[in-house]
């Protein structure tokens, strides 16, 4: 009796220093000091962020626009400065200066948030967080696309999983600050948190969102959830990972709220998790992914539907996979009905209206192989497209026209199709 009261509080004891230096551990991954070089946050119609650190304390300052010098107040290592009082759908240059950071200031452009242009294009990529051939060949792709033009991107999206395999400050460098360091100094960084960016408190402390509606819809008073509006259209940012998804949770309760007031002529929501997905991941399973895809899909799929949303894209599946105009399907694959569920059979062109129709029809799409492209089954009837190919996806967006083109890491395009509005 007394040796297996000694294991047992032998085991007590290991439990609790692994523990312990489990919290640690990550705790050093989630705030280690590591010199950045600068990117944009926070974008806005009149206001812009950028944040970056230095291996010394310094006071930073940001000359733009050939004009003008703001300058911080104090000395840090980590430095964040809001421009203000800039101009909608206007682009600046702009130089970063530090003396203990070599800053890369060639072609550096940041712009604000368009309230009119013809033409928008988005560039989406998900699950990106791996330094690979793939992630940069993905890249490659889409700077070809654009003729290596940047100023063609008005907005990029990223669907989780930014950097492998746990999201710490390392790796963020390594697998997303390094890759992209040219589209960085260019374009505002948002994106949505997957798993792997959760396994460390990184995330949230390196990005900044908004909380208080300041880039469009209504104030979450949350970074985990929030829309930006352009021009042609209304983007929502959710959490899928960390953030309750119940139906009747802040975010569910806000994502209607924010919705009901949208005028915008389309509508496209983001988040990790896809409701529906026979990749690398299978939604059909209630426990794959501690039941979030089913969730996502039980809960949240209706407020889809009531409110029009036109597109809702994905990452965590390691492949590409896209419905049809689809509509009030929240069960497993056994339960779709194609003659109840879609709206509009056609694999390439839809139709919709210029006024907001509840039921009307979402397209779904997942888009996780951005630096990795795993097997799927590609079998259930929700998705009528799926490819095990690494890829990315590009959004050309009019007032009254949406399209899309699945790009993969060999310029090839693999899929596309064209929602018109009338």
């Amino acid at each position: 009796m007394k040796i297996a009261k000694r294991i047992a509080l032998a085991l007590f004891i290991l439990a609790i220093l692994y523990g312990v230096g489990r919290f640690f551990l990550v705790a050093y991954d989630s705030y280690v000091f590591l010199p950045r070089q600068p990117y944009l946050q926070m974008q806005t119609q009149n206001t812009i962020t950028l944040k970056w650190q230095t291996p010394k304390a310094e006071i930073g300052s940001i000359d733009y626009a050939d004009t003008y010098h703001v300058s911080e107040k104090k000395a840090d290592r980590y430095h964040s400065l809001t421009l203000t009082g800039l101009k909608p759908d206007t682009c600046y240059n702009y130089k970063v200066n530090a003396t203990s950071l070599n800053i890369d200031n060639t072609n550096r452009v940041f712009c604000t948030l368009n309230t009119k242009k013809d033409l928008e294009r988005l560039w989406i990529v998900g699950d990106t967080g791996e330094d690979s051939t793939k992630q940069r060949n993905v890249y490659r792709a889409m700077l070809s696309y654009v003729d290596n033009n940047l100023s063609k991107i008005d907005l990029w999206l990223l669907l989780g999983d930014n950097a492998y395999t746990s999201g710490t400050q390392k790796q963020y460098n390594k697998d997303l600050f390094d890759p992209y360091k040219e589209l960085i100094k260019q374009k505002n960084i948002w994106a949505v948190i997957g798993n792997h960016d959760a396994r460390r408190w990184a995330f949230y402390d390196i990005f900044d969102f908004p909380t208080k509606g300041e880039s469009g819809g209504i104030p979450s008073k949350s970074e985990k959830y929030y829309s930006v509006d352009e021009a042609n259209f209304h983007l929502v940012m959710l959490d899928s990972e960390t953030e309750d998804r119940s139906a009747n949770g802040k975010m569910a309760q806000w994502l209607a709220k924010d919705l009901a007031q949208n005028k915008k002529n389309w509508t496209i929501v983001a988040f990790h998790h896809p409701p529906y997905t026979d990749g690398s991941h299978k939604s059909n399973n209630p426990k794959d992914s501690g039941g979030r895809m089913k969730e996502m899909r039980e809960n949240f799929t209706p407020i889809f539907d009531k409110y029009d949303v036109d597109l809702v894209i994905s990452g965590h599946s390691h492949v590409y996979e896209r419905s049809r105009l689809m509509a009030n399907h929240t069960g497993m694959s056994k339960r779709f009905d194609e003659a109840l569920h879609v709206k509009q059979p056609d694999l390439h062109t839809y139709t919709k209206s210029l006024a907001k129709t509840p039921n009307s029809g979402v397209i779904y799409i997942v888009d996780g192989s951005g630096s990795k492209a795993d097997s799927g089954t590609f079998n259930i009837p929700e998705l009528s497209i799926g490819y095990s190919a690494s890829g990315s996806v590009i959004l050309e967006i009019t007032p009254t026209t949406l399209s899309e083109k699945f790009l993969t890491d060999n310029d090839v395009v693999k899929d596309s199709f064209t929602i018109t509005k009338h």
